[in-house]
């Protein structure tokens, strides 16, 4: 028998995912440049600081960065909280998106630059970054699932 998510336990699912995705994202910023002198084969991981802002799209000063992140953690990652624990997403989504803003919030306040490592070709990313896309996928998946099912229903 299954049962009911509540939201205390939505929410402390969220908030494990986020834990989560912080603390990996922080331990594979502090290897990757050991993985680098240790295994100098390893073409795809490839430290640097990135003083740009969303994938080097983005340029500006450092303070309006920290703001902008800080502004976008709690307004959208607060709205996906909300409605996570009130039965619109899965805590998986709010989880990923905050956990990943939080690791690259406080990579930049502390180094004043993100530390990406995983170089993908065109762009080096970090696993926050992949969180961060991960959650936005979800997030778009699931409102488009959603707004596809209340079609369905508006045709009965």
């Amino acid at each position: 028998m299954r049962t009911l998510s509540t939201p205390h336990s939505v929410a402390v699912r969220t908030a494990s995912i986020a834990l989560g995705v912080f603390v990996s994202d922080a331990v594979s910023k502090a290897a990757a440049p050991a993985l680098v002198s240790l295994h100098a084969g390893l073409g795809f991981v490839l430290p640097i600081q990135n003083a740009e802002y969303s994938f080097g799209i983005v340029s500006a000063s450092l303070p309006l960065m920290l703001a902008a992140s800080a502004l976008g953690i709690l307004a959208f990652g607060g709205y996906t909280a909300w409605s996570a624990t009130h039965g619109g997403l899965p805590a998986w989504i709010p989880g990923l998106l905050i956990g990943g803003g939080a690791g690259n919030l406080i990579d930049r306040l502390l180094f004043g630059a993100v530390h990406d490592w995983l170089d993908l070709g065109k762009v080096v990313v970090n696993l926050a970054d992949l969180a961060i896309l991960a959650g936005l996928a979800g997030y778009l998946a699931s409102v488009a699932l959603h707004r596809r099912a209340e079609s369905r229903l508006e045709r009965l």
